[in-house]
C-alpha cells in the first residue's frame, strides 16, 4: 500500500473553485506567475462552514490577479456554434418569424420604422398585448429589411454568427472563472454550444431576442470581471451598457442581476456583502430601462388574453402544481433532448395536480435542488454554482407558468443549459478523472492523458448532441415541414393540429388560384377559344379543383381534431370558415364558422373582416343594401377589437368610398337576420 502523503491543504483532484486553500509558508516554492493565489485563513475543524463561506475573502483589496486566457477553446466554441447551424442558411421564415418580420409593418419599413419600433410592444401587430418590450431584435430585422429586403437566408446567417459569438464570449468567461482549468471550462462551454435544445432559438429567426439577451448578459459578466482585474471604471460602464442592451433584447434579463454577485462570490472569492454592494450601478440601469418601457408602451405587464391554447393553466387555476411538473420536463430535456417539439400548447402537457405523480416528483426535485444549491453555496462548489445558475436563468420560464399560466417552451431553457453543463462536467470529472499519482515517475503524466476518459466520453456526447442539432435544424426549414414534424410527438396539441391544417389550406388556396388562372387565361383567348383548347383547360381546371378539395378535406380533418381537443378554439373555427370561403365554397358554412369564431374569441379581428367580405360580395351581387350595411358594420367591428388591423381599415374605407356606407352600430335583429 502506498505511503500516505502528508496533507498540504490542497486536493489536486478537485477543481480549483472547490479546493480549500491553506496559507503558504514563506519557505514554500513560489507559485507560477500565471496562477492567482487567494490568501485565506487556515481551515478549522471547529469552525462553522457557513461562517467560513460568508466571511472568506481575499486579504488584498481590488484588483484581483489577472487570469490568462488560452484562445483555442473560445475559438473552437465559436466555430462549432456557427458550423452547427450552417444547414439553416437555405431555410425560409417559420412560426413566429411571420409575425415578427413579415407582418410587422414597422419592420417592413426598414430604417424609417425604427422610431416606431422603439415605441411599440413586440406583438403590436398580432392583436395581443403581452407587455413585451424588446425593440433591439426588431431593429436588427428592420436593418435587414432595409439592406436585404425579404431575405431569410441573411437572417439565418446572422443568427448563426451571433450564436458563434456567444460561444467565443463564454469560452473566455469560463476560463476567467476557472483559472488553470482550461479543459473543464472548455467542456462546460461545449455542452452549452452543442446542446440541441438551442435549435428553436437559433434556427427560428425570431429567437434572436433570446440570443442577444444571453450574449449581452455574458458580455456584462465578462466586462465586470475585467473591472475586478483592472479596477478601471471604464469596464463598469461597459458592463452597464451590456446590461441595458440585454434589457432591450428581453426584459427577463433582469434575472442576470443575481449572476453578478454570484460570479464574485464563487470565483473571485469575495464575501457576500462585497458581492451584493457591487449591484448599485446595475440597479440604476434596470430602473431606467423599466421607466423607459413604461413611457414607451404604457405598461409593465400587459394584459395576457384568456386563451385555452396558450394560457390554459391560468384558466384551470393549476399554475403552481403544473410548474413543478414543468421542472421535471425541463430537466429531462436537458439530459435527454428528444423528442423536441416547437409547440407544447393545450393539451400536450396536462395540468398538474395533487394526484399527479410528475407534479410530486417535480416538487421533491425542487426541494432537493434548493438544498443542494444552499450546500453548494456554503462550500463554493462547481456543482453548486451550476444549480444556482440553473435556478436563476430558469426563473422567467417557471415564472411564466406560475404568474401567467402559460405553456412549456424549449426556448425558456436556453441560458439554463450552461448551469446543466457545470453540473454534468463536475459529475463526470468526479467519476472519470484519474487522481494524481503518488510516485515521482507518474506525477509528470500529461494533462491530456489524465483527462483522456473524460474527453473520450464528451466526444461521444458532443457528437450525439451535434447530430441531433443538425437533424432538428431540418425541421425548421419552413412551416409545412416544422408543423408536420410535430404531429407524431404532439398529437394532443390543438395548436399543432391547427397549424398543420393551415398549411393544407394554403396549398388548397393555391390550387384554387391555379384553377381560376387557367379559366381566365382560356377566356381571354381571342377571338374565342377552340373546343380543343376548352377541353384541355377543363381537364387542368378539374385537376386543380380536385387537389384543392382534397387539401381542404385534410385541413378540416385536422381542424376537427383541434376543436375536439379544445372545443372553444376560436382560431380553429376561423380556419374552418376559411376553407368554406376559399377552397370548397359554401357561403352558409363559412358564415356559421366565422360566427362560431366570434363566439369563442370575440376579439379576433380577422373573423369580423372576413364576414364583412362575404356580406359585401352578396350585397353587390344581390343589390342588397342591408347586406352592404352588415359588411360595413363588421369592418368597423374588426377595427374596434384591433385598431391596428389594416385589412379592416382598408375594406371599410373602400366600401365607404364606393357606396357612402359607414355603419358603426346595427340592431341585433339585423345582425342575426343573415
Amino acid at each position: 500500500m502506498a505511503k500516505k502523503k502528508q496533507s498540504s491543504g490542497v486536493d489536486n483532484s478537485r477543481p480549483a473553485s472547490e479546493r480549500p486553500v491553506a496559507p503558504k509558508p514563506a519557505s514554500a516554492t513560489p507559485q507560477s506567475p500565471n496562477r492567482p493565489v487567494a490568501v485565506r485563513p487556515p481551515d478549522s475543524a471547529q469552525r462553522s462552514p457557513v461562517t467560513k463561506a460568508v466571511s472568506d475573502a481575499p486579504s488584498a483589496d481590488l484588483p484581483i490577479s489577472k487570469r490568462p486566457v488560452e484562445w483555442w477553446p473560445p475559438i473552437v466554441l465559436a466555430l462549432l456554434g456557427f458550423a452547427l447551424y450552417i444547414n439553416t442558411f437555405g431555410h425560409q421564415y417559420a412560426l413566429d418569424d411571420i409575425a415578427a418580420v413579415g407582418q410587422n409593418l414597422f419592420v417592413k419599413r426598414g430604417i424609417a420604422g425604427i422610431p416606431d419600433l422603439l415605441r411599440t410592444e413586440f406583438w403590436h401587430f398580432s392583436n395581443i398585448s403581452l407587455g413585451y418590450y424588446r425593440p433591439l431584435s426588431l431593429i436588427t430585422f428592420a436593418l435587414e429589411q432595409e439592406y436585404f429586403k425579404d431575405n431569410p437566408n441573411i437572417s439565418h446567417m446572422i443568427n448563426a454568427g451571433l450564436y458563434g459569438l456567444t460561444g467565443l464570449i463564454i469560452g473566455i468567461l469560463l476560463q476567467k472563472w476557472l483559472s488553470n482549468q482550461t479543459i473543464t471550462a472548455f467542456l462546460i462551454g461545449l455542452v452549452f454550444i452543442a446542446h440541441p435544445l438551442h435549435t428553436e432559438i437559433v434556427a427560428n429567426i425570431k429567437g434572436r431576442d433570446e440570443i442577444l439577451s444571453f450574449l449581452f448578459i455574458t458580455l456584462m459578466l465578462l466586462s465586470y470581471w475585467r473591472y475586478l482585474e483592472t479596477k478601471q471604471w471604464g469596464w463598469i460602464a461597459g458592463a452597464c451598457v451590456s446590461l441595458y442592451l440585454a434589457f432591450l433584447s428581453k426584459e427577463s434579463s433582469i434575472v442576470s442581476l443575481a449572476l453578478i454577485p454570484a460570479m464574485q462570490y464563487w470565483f473571485a472569492r469575495r464575501n457576500v456583502w462585497q458581492s451584493l454592494i457591487s449591484l448599485g450601478p446595475f440597479l440604476i440601469v434596470a430602473a431606467l430601462f423599466f421607466y423607459q418601457k413604461q413611457k414607451m408602451i404604457g405598461t409593465l405587464s400587459g394584459t395576457p388574453p384568456v386563451d385555452w391554447a396558450n394560457y390554459p393553466y391560468a384558466i384551470e387555476k393549476t399554475q403552481k402544481s403544473t410548474m413543478f411538473k414543468f421542472l421535471e420536463y425541463y430537466i429531462r430535456l436537458m439530459i435527454l433532448p428528444h423528442p423536441l417539439v416547437y409547440d407544447y400548447s393545450y393539451n400536450v402537457i396536462p395540468s398538474g395536480g395533487k394526484g399527479d405523480l410528475l407534479t410530486w416528483a417535480g416538487f421533491f426535485t425542487l426541494l432537493g435542488l434548493l438544498w443542494l444549491a444552499w450546500k453548494g453555496f456554503v462550500k463554493r462548489t462547481l456543482w453548486g454554482f451550476g444549480i444556482f445558475w440553473f435556478f436563476v436563468t430558469m426563473a422567467p420560464g417557471l415564472g411564466f407558468i406560475w404568474i401567467r399560466g402559460g405553456i412549456f417552451a424549449e426556448r425558456f431553457s436556453y441560458a439554463a443549459v450552461m448551469g446543466f453543463g457545470f453540473v454534468l462536467i463536475w459529475a463526470l470529472q468526479k467519476f472519470l478523472l484519474r487522481k494524481p499519482a503518488e510516485s515521482a515517475e507518474t506525477t509528470s503524466q500529461p494533462v491530456w492523458a489524465r483527462y483522456a476518459p473524460l474527453l473520450g466520453l464528451m466526444a461521444v456526447v458532443t457528437g450525439l448532441y451535434s447530430f441531433k442539432t443538425i437533424e432538428r435544424n431540418r425541421d425548421w426549414e419552413n412551416n409545412f415541414v416544422l408543423f408536420n414534424s410535430a404531429l407524431p410527438y404532439a398529437p394532443n396539441s390543438c395548436q399543432v393540429q391547427r397549424h398543420v391544417a393551415n398549411e393544407w389550406i394554403e396549398k388548397g388556396v393555391k390550387d384554387r388560384a391555379q384553377a381560376d388562372s387557367i379559366a381566365n387565361a382560356t377566356n381571354a383567348i381571342k377571338p374565342k377559344p377552340t373546343p380543343e383548347q376548352i377541353k384541355k383547360a377543363q381537364i387542368l381546371i378539374d385537376t386543380a379543383v380536385a387537389q384543392a378539395n382534397k387539401h381542404g378535406r385534410w385541413a378540416l380533418d385536422h381542424l376537427q381534431e383541434s376543436t375536439r381537443i379544445y372545443p372553444s378554439f376560436g382560431e380553429a373555427y376561423f380556419s374552418m370558415a376559411y376553407v368554406f370561403q376559399k377552397i370548397t365554397p359554401n357561403v352558409d358554412s363559412a358564415k356559421y364558422y366565422y360566427k362560431q369564431t366570434i363566439r369563442a374569441a370575440n376579439a379576433y379581428a380577422p373573423a369580423y373582416n372576413n364576414l364583412g367580405v362575404i356580406y359585401q360580395g352578396e350585397g353587390i351581387a344581390q343589390n342588397n343594401r342591408q347586406k352592404l350595411e352588415l359588411a360595413s358594420y363588421y369592418y368597423n367591428r374588426s377595427m374596434v377589437v384591433n385598431p391596428a388591423y389594416v385589412d379592416g381599415q382598408n375594406n371599410r374605407a373602400n366600401l365607404q368610398k364606393a357606396t357612402g356606407i359607414d355603419v358603426r352600430v346595427l340592431p341585433d335583429s339585423i345582425v342575426n337576420k343573415y
